[in-house]
């Protein structure tokens, strides 16, 4: 029986969430694959007993990054570990002690995934139908295999300065790509492995294929602009510099994969836009000219790291790293032509396109001025309004209060528009949270039954799915004090690192 659904992608795919890939059952993919049967339930996980291991299915495998929290370093853990210690705010006293919780933390997640049970062998199969890597460009998806990836890794050292695991791309490909370390399977590629699956099992019948956010999303990490140059289309992952493409590289890239991407021969391939990464609060807008805040075209006059303040960042803006207007706006009109690229090269081979780019922008908050135009569904809204934890989290006309906004609770406040904000994105600024990830199946569902007739077996868990999101059920209370907790952990010389980590 031919496999029902494939997956080649980069951390969007994988399922990243909070700075780290752990929870791969509830990717998009997972619940994709759910809502096509290969589930007969997603979140009750059947390894409870003992009797099946990780990963919940026989027939949609994924990878194991469980461990310690994942891979690398689960922000959610940390936030709800020093809230459990110290409270909604850590108090002068609590300093020192506070600063070896962090340290313990990121040094046991370290030692797991450098030098511990992180680097061994998985049982998850020989082959995985979820391929995505964390971090992986378009130019990865055909070159990068476990082999490659384990020659190319330094060996560990344990930096009692910066904790976060070192080189997570190739780390999460080695286990991904090949995690029973079978050599027959050392140099597959995305690409190659999605092919061996359908050597294996007859076919593929609908074949997931979603890259290019990481070919620009690290100029809003770095807060720089660092174009391709021509030697990059043939430079492995560690050896680029560049943070954005240029579009007549990425058309090459696109050209140079797309052939090989046919070559599977899947019945339906689903390739999806790229989100305007100058939305996401990793990098955060501040105008200094409070009176024209934001242009007409929704840019703010700086872009620096979500963790900088306004006030702070207006007494010296030279002290902060930063983007300026018109390089958010080339970052977006680079993307703008990615999926110019993208649909074309999907209408030339008969691919269907999922348009996630218009989704983001309707749910942005602060680029649409506090009024986002994402029309939710019914059944989202009605799972909402089901949950104790979040049946208050509507605003006074009835729309759920979910968008783009960095995570934050107050709790002193009674007007619910100002209690709550954020609600898509994880406490990384980047990964959505397990309800935009619901979102994001949403509209592939949408276009598999829509426009290449795929049989829905199940319809969305919406009420599940929003059981399962800890970020919007159980809010560690250490977000009522945002400003000092991220100042904190900023402080303790992690945020960036692991920030870093998904350039």
């Amino acid at each position: 029986m031919s496999a029902k659904l494939v997956a080649i992608g980069d951390s969007l795919t994988h399922g990243v969430q909070s700075g780290s890939i752990s929870r791969t059952h509830l990717s998009y993919p997972a619940i994709l694959a759910y809502c096509l049967g290969e589930y007969n339930t997603l979140f009750d996980r059947p390894d409870k007993s003992n009797d099946i291991p990780f990963p919940f299915s026989n027939t949609f495998k994924v990878p194991d990054f469980t461990g310690e929290g994942g891979l690398p370093l689960n922000l959610e853990n940390l936030f709800h570990l020093l809230a459990k210690r110290y409270g909604e705010k850590i108090n002068w006293l609590e300093a020192i002690p506070a600063a070896l919780t962090v340290r313990t933390f990121l040094d046991r997640t370290e030692d797991y995934w450098e030098r511990g049970e992180g680097i061994e062998p998985s049982v998850t199969g020989e082959l995985h139908h979820n391929l995505a890597v964390l971090s992986f460009q378009l130019a990865d998806c055909d070159t990068l295999t476990e082999a490659i990836c384990r020659r190319n890794l330094p060996a560990p050292k344990d930096d009692l300065i910066n904790q976060v695991p070192e080189h997570p791309i190739y780390r999460a490909a080695i286990r991904t790509l090949n995690p029973s370390f079978n050599l027959d399977y050392e140099n597959l590629s995305q690409i190659a492995a999605a092919k061996k699956i359908a050597e294996k099992e007859e076919g593929i019948e609908n074949l997931i294929f979603w890259l290019g956010a990481n070919n620009c999303l690290g100029t809003v990490i770095d807060l720089e602009i660092r174009e391709s140059e021509d030697a990059d289309l043939d430079r492995l992952s560690h050896e680029r510099n560049c943070n954005l493409w240029r579009p007549e590289h990425f058309q090459k890239l696109l050209d140079r994969v797309t052939p090989k991407i046919n070559a599977i021969g899947a019945k339906n391939v689903f390739t999806a836009t790229i989100p305007h990464v100058t939305i996401p609060p990793v990098s955060r807008g501040i105008s200094l000219n409070k009176a024209q805040e934001l242009s007409d075209d929704g840019y703010y006059e700086h872009y620096t790291h979500f963790w900088v303040w306004d006030d702070d960042f207006a007494k010296n803006p030279q002290t902060y790293p930063s983007l300026k207007r018109e390089d958010a706006r080339k970052i977006d009109k680079t993307i703008d032509a990615y999926n110019e690229i993208i649909r074309n090269n999907a209408q030339k081979n008969g691919w269907h396109v999922v348009d996630i780019t218009t989704q983001l922008d309707r749910l942005a908050f602060r680029r649409q001025k506090g009024q986002p135009k994402y029309e939710f569904s019914s059944e989202l809204i009605a799972a909402l309004k089901a949950n104790p934890d979040t049946q208050r989290r509507f605003t006074a006309s009835g729309v759920p209060i979910l968008d783009t906004r960095y995570l934050r609770i107050n709790l002193k406040e009674t007007e619910l528009e100002k209690r709550y904000q954020g609600g898509i994105l994880s406490l990384d600024g980047i990964h959505p949270t397990t309800i935009a990830y619901g979102l994001i199946a949403d509209n592939f569902l949408n276009v598999m039954n829509q426009q290449a007739g795929v049989k829905i077996v199940n319809q969305l868990p919406w009420e599940q799915i929003v059981r399962e999101d800890g970020l919007i059920t159980k809010l560690p209370s250490n977000l009522c004090s945002l400003r000092d907790t991220i100042g904190f952990l900023y402080s303790q010389r992690m945020l960036l690192s692991l920030i870093q980590c998904f350039r």
